[in-house]
């Protein structure tokens, strides 16, 4: 069974990996073009709009993709699953709608919450893109579960192709951060409809009172509990931002993107994995194949971070002016925390296979109301030293709790062998990175 795993592994994560990195990791591909034609505290006004993201995106996630691999991966009958899958991109159709008019009237009253000179028209373009984000995730949960990875691949290439040609034009016009944001949304609304459109045609769009309901009640805790992650996934830099300014943690935003590497890096495993690791359990030793995929997925998530620490200095130096140069320190740190919540959501199965989502809200809640709770004492003290012991001791907190109570609902015969070989490698290789500051690293090259 293993080797039909890795077999199906291989010739699907390619595609996934690909598209994925592109999309999600656009902003990193781009990085050399936007701080060439933004200023740093442009570009820190970015990062706080890309922080107002990613707690808009939790909230309009509304927990569907994690709901949609849940359901559509324990139905046994393909008629059963694309009703699923139906009933996920209706639910997703309303809260785009809503959504949209959420930004349309209150875009002025969110501007003035936010840190620094936000202006109620870059936040009107972030929504529009941030309304439609479940008209594109649900139909590629769906794409990836049916393991079509190649319309994966294209619809993904579409959507970075046309935010890259329009986001060099319209900066070269002078736009500033307003031509990166009009890109998204341009690009997120005719993806979102070339998506929906594929779907309906498949799966049609069904409504049912009692699997809506069910659906939903699955996926609240998972959006309430995902919400509380803001403490571990933006709530830094705003923190930073409102007593530092948007100047300041430009670096830092730097070093973010760089330690996000990882995450786009493991896509083509995870993408392929996480949906599939439901129906898995339903196989005669799904029990041993889970605690194998968990398992190979953290080591591959450790020795990347361990990779992006050894040349993300390097590559910080050559693709950035050196207003921005201090992120090298800070990379490492930023790095180890994104080990952590990597290997956290590869051990945790056990939290997500009831009817009920509440254990994983909870601990969310938990370890990341400790982490908001240290980044308001420790930030306006030891700015962002205090901003990287808080994600720390939070993530660290994370991963003890997810894996006790995910082994205590369904215990996975795990091996950690390997997987601390692996951390110590992938320290050694962060530290060593590190030496780049004096040029030790490129004269021994």
């Amino acid at each position: 069974m293993l080797k039909k795993k890795y077999r199906n592994l291989m010739s699907q994560s390619v595609y996934y990996g690909l598209g994925m990195f592109l999309m999600k990791g656009i902003s990193l591909v781009m990085l050399p073009v936007y701080t060439h034609y933004l200023s740093p505290e442009d570009y820190g006004r970015l990062e706080i709009l890309v922080v107002m993201a990613n707690v808009f995106s939790i909230i309009l996630g509304f927990g569907l993709v994690e709901a949609l691999c849940r359901f559509v991966g324990l139905a046994k009958e393909y008629s059963d699953k694309k009703k699923h899958a139906g009933e996920c991109l209706f639910i997703a159709l309303i809260v785009a709608f809503s959504s949209y008019l959420f930004f349309y009237f209150l875009s002025s009253s969110i501007a003035t919450l936010l840190p620094d000179a936000i202006t109620a028209h870059e936040v009107y373009l972030l929504g529009m893109a941030l309304a439609v984000s479940g008209l594109i995730n649900v139909p590629l949960a769906w794409l990836r579960i049916t393991d079509n990875a190649i319309l994966f691949f294209k619809i993904t290439m579409l959507k970075v192709l046309l935010q890259v040609v329009l986001s060099v034009y319209w900066l070269a016009q002078g736009m500033g951060i307003s031509s990166i944001l009009a890109a998204g949304a341009v690009s997120s609304v005719i993806v979102a409809v070339f998506l929906c459109f594929i779907q309906i045609k498949e799966t049609g769009l069904h409504f049912s009172l009692n699997n809506l309901i069910n659906i939903s009640k699955y996926a609240s805790p998972i959006f309430i509990g995902g919400l509380a992650t803001f403490a571990l996934s933006g709530m830094d830099r705003w923190v930073l931002a409102e007593y530092f300014g948007a100047k300041e943690i430009a670096a830092y935003a730097i070093a973010i993107k760089f330690a996000l590497v990882p995450t786009l890096l493991i896509q083509p495993f995870t993408l392929w994995w996480l949906p599939k690791r439901y129906s898995v359990l339903n196989e005669s030793n799904g029990k041993e194949v889970n605690a194998h995929f968990a398992i190979l997925g953290s080591i591959i998530s450790v020795l990347t971070c361990g990779a992006i620490g050894f040349i993300g200095p390097y590559l910080i130096q050559l693709l950035t002016p050196v207003e921005y140069h201090s992120a090298i320190t800070i990379l490492p740190w930023l790095l180890l925390c994104m080990l952590i919540k990597m290997v956290s959501e590869l051990l945790n199965l056990g939290c997500f296979i009831d009817k009920s989502s509440q254990t994983q809200m909870n601990i969310n809640f938990f370890s990341c109301g400790v982490g908001a709770l240290l980044l308001l004492v420790l930030v306006p003290i030891f700015m962002v030293v205090g901003a990287i012991a808080s994600l720390l001791v939070a993530n660290i907190l994370r991963l003890v709790l997810f894996y006790h109570y995910s082994q205590k609902q369904l215990y996975l015969p795990y091996r950690f062998g390997y997987l601390c070989t692996a951390f110590g490698a992938a320290i050694i290789a962060m530290w060593l990175g590190q030496l780049i500051e004096s040029n030790a690293w490129i004269v021994a090259i």
